[in-house]
């Protein structure tokens, strides 16, 4: 394996035996395939800011709701969560929710709940029916307000009106309406992306510019509510981590996460949005790691030297308040819930399990200050006289638990000797093994945010953490997908089952400790097969004998990652690695830096790319069949082109949103009847 390592081009002779190219090369998907254009609403202000805002802004003092937010509850069929926001710092003055299987009007008043005054955050209190929710930015100081009532009961397959007013002496209101699952065998679609972010200034409501800022966002949520095929909106949509990076605009993530809310209201108003938590999603504050305030000597300004530098639990104080999310019925070893860090729900049959990798990963990737310069002030907030000291970094893992190594299959295990083993692999392994036994489910389906698998030679990278941790219980249990974000791309495997024993990783990029050209053993996916079956005349891959993992990180964020590693000396796809936490080394008196993968493999695993466009959205309808086990899931991405002034400061503009999709396969546990694939085979070498 040659150690030379650089991003690759497209139509190179050799590079596609093992990887297919999607898109037309030096030609958008859209110009090629055909596309719809959309017209969006520009803002009224004729020109962009010059950038993100450096000092915190003032929030709004109005009530009105906004925001609106759908989420499932334990069933799908029955429980669905309202959510929404008021627009700043001033609660609602008497919230309340109503809704119907009729319209809401003065006719039909509806069923009527009230909530109660808002609480601040506290994870380690169940949530009632209806909940109102404060969260204090322990940066910036702005405290802003959320509203939950959770739906239960409800008949499955129905359509659901409501409308949730502010209680105020003229009341404001919005509303919309959302279906329930079906119940048992049921046709249904569901959407996916990870890497949203937020508009830039034309687009979003406060008319700022934010870091990750970009039209692609917009244009990403318009294509949920029309997908390109024309046959209608999913049922939900999974958002794969990173939502809006409100933890890079350390003045002013309350403002971000409000036009992240907005923006998503457009389709979360009228249908679930599941999340999973992503790096972005840490966030400084000046809380303790278990999310209470800092009490060391020296105020403020004295909490992010003493360790105290965390916004809310594990730095979730944001998502946390804005999501309530179905109840995984854990207890942290510090105390906290752990109520929608990770969870699972069922749809039809397919079992959806969201998982938090920042809890396994090795990349250091979360909140960080870390600035090459020698005697560098702390990052210090106006605001409040909050600091954060250069070198450091919010890094949460092993925050359920601990993890050790089960040496003789290089895997991550549950430290039960410890006292506190990893309570979200624990749950995971748990929750895996009865979707098996349940003779409903047919599929599993997994969505986080960091990659198992990835060649983007611009982004991040595979991370070891997650194939030791979480990769042996995949394959035990034999789930059929798992969806990610983190690179701002388009990659797909084949599929895979168990790893090609031996080092075939090289250290390139040591960190302390490394030495450069050292063999690792990168525990790399052993590829199944390599040649897809035909279902109904389309392409199928069965998952029954391997994993597909998809990266889908073009949901919007300003910084493609859509080049790709190659082997130089063989033209085939490498792939970076993250094998150990990547340091941070320095001094403040010489300054810090933080170091990236630390290896490279090269990746059989790597079936397709998109060099051409960074940016889309998946689209996955399933198909019941007729008995058990005969689910199937066809999948179609659709690129979407980067908007027109994407590589300029302001990245905003107009795009084309397509109406044919770049890639379409069927995936089944019973395509090709289980026989294997003309043309492909197992993977050699692989362990089990």
């Amino acid at each position: 394996m040659s150690e030379s390592f650089q991003a690759s081009g497209s139509g190179k002779p050799g590079f596609t035996r093992r990887r297919f190219i999607i898109g037309s090369v030096g030609v958008t998907a859209v110009a090629a395939l055909g596309g719809t254009a959309v017209r969006a609403p520009r803002a009224l202000a004729g020109t962009a800011p010059s950038g993100p805002p450096t000092a915190t802004l003032p929030l709004p003092t109005t009530t009105a709701p906004e925001q609106l937010l759908l989420t499932w509850g334990n069933d799908p069929a029955r429980d669905v969560t309202v959510s929404w926001s008021a627009p700043g710092t001033v609660a609602q003055p008497a919230p309340v929710l109503a809704f119907s299987t009729r319209p809401i009007s003065g006719h039909n008043p509806g069923h009527l709940v009230k909530l109660p005054d808002p609480a601040p955050l506290n994870v380690t209190k169940r949530y009632g029916e209806a909940a109102s929710v404060s969260f204090t930015d322990g940066l910036n100081g702005q405290t802003t307000y959320f509203y939950h009532v959770q739906l239960t009961g409800l008949e499955p397959g129905t359509r659901y009106y409501y409308q949730v007013s502010d209680g105020a002496a003229t009341p404001s209101t919005a509303g919309a309406s959302f279906e329930t699952a079906p119940a048992g065998r049921a046709k249904f679609r569901f959407s996916s992306y990870g890497d949203l972010a937020t508009p830039s200034w034309d687009l979003n409501t406060s008319g700022n510019i934010w870091h990750e800022s970009c039209d692609n966002s917009w244009y990403a949520v318009t294509a949920i509510e029309s997908p390109g095929d024309g046959l209608g909106a999913p049922l939900f949509h999974l958002l794969n981590g990173d939502l809006c990076y409100a933890n890079l605009d350390v003045n002013n993530a309350p403002g971000v996460w409000r036009d992240f809310g907005n923006n998503i209201g457009r389709s979360a108003a009228n249908r679930p949005w599941m999340p999973a938590l992503g790096n972005h999603e840490v966030e400084f504050g000046v809380d303790n790691f278990s999310g209470h305030p800092g009490n060391a000597p020296g105020g403020v300004a004295a909490q992010g030297a003493a360790g105290n530098y965390w916004n809310g639990p594990y730095g979730y104080g944001h998502y946390l308040s804005r999501f309530l999310l179905p109840d995984n019925g854990l207890i942290n070893w510090d105390g906290n819930r752990l109520r929608g860090n990770f969870y699972a729900f069922q749809v039809g049959t397919v079992k959806f399990i969201s998982l938090d990798a920042d809890d396994v990963i090795y990349q250091d990737g979360g909140a960080n200050y870390v600035i090459n310069a020698a005697n560098q002030a702390p990052e210090t907030i106006a605001a409040t006289g909050a600091q954060i000291p250069n070198g450091t970094t919010a890094y949460n893992r092993e925050y359920t638990g601990n993890l050790t190594l089960d040496a003789k299959d290089n895997a991550l295990v549950p430290d039960i000797a410890s006292g506190k083993p990893n309570l979200q692999t624990l749950w995971l392994e748990g929750t895996l093994a009865q979707a098996r036994r349940d003779p409903s489910v047919d599929m599993i389906v997994v969505f986080m945010h960091q990659c198992a698998m990835s060649t983007s030679a611009s982004g991040n990278g595979s991370d070891l953490g997650i194939r030791q941790a979480w990769l042996p219980l995949f394959d035990k249990y034999e789930v059929d997908l798992v969806l990610s974000g983190h690179e701002h791309d388009y990659e797909r495997s084949y599929p895979v089952r168990g790893y090609d024993a031996g080092a075939h990783g090289t250290v390139v990029t040591p960190n302390p400790g490394q030495t450069a050209g050292t063999a690792v053993d990168t525990r790399r996916p052993s590829v199944a097969a390599t040649e897809p079956y035909s279902h109904d005349g389309i392409p199928a891959w069965n998952t029954g004998e391997g994993t597909v993992y998809l990266v889908l990180g073009g949901g919007g964020t300003n910084g493609p990652t859509n080049t790709y590693g190659t082997d130089t000396a063989d033209d085939l796809p490498k792939a970076k690695v993250i094998t150990q936490r990547n340091a941070v080394v320095g001094a403040e008196a010489t300054g810090f830096v933080k170091d990236g993968a630390d290896s490279v493999e090269d990746a059989p695993w790597s079936a397709a790319i998109n060099p051409t466009d960074a940016y889309g959205y998946s689209i996955f309808d399933v198909d019941p069949g007729h008995g058990r086990g005969d689910t199937t899931i066809t999948f179609q991405y659709f690129a979407i082109p980067a908007v027109s002034n994407e590589a300029g400061t302001a990245h905003d503009g107009t795009t084309t949103l397509p109406s044919v999709p770049t890639e379409k396969f069927v995936f089944g546990r019973k395509v090709g009847n289980g026989n294997g694939h003309s043309g492909g085979g197992p993977g050699k070498g692989g362990q089990h």
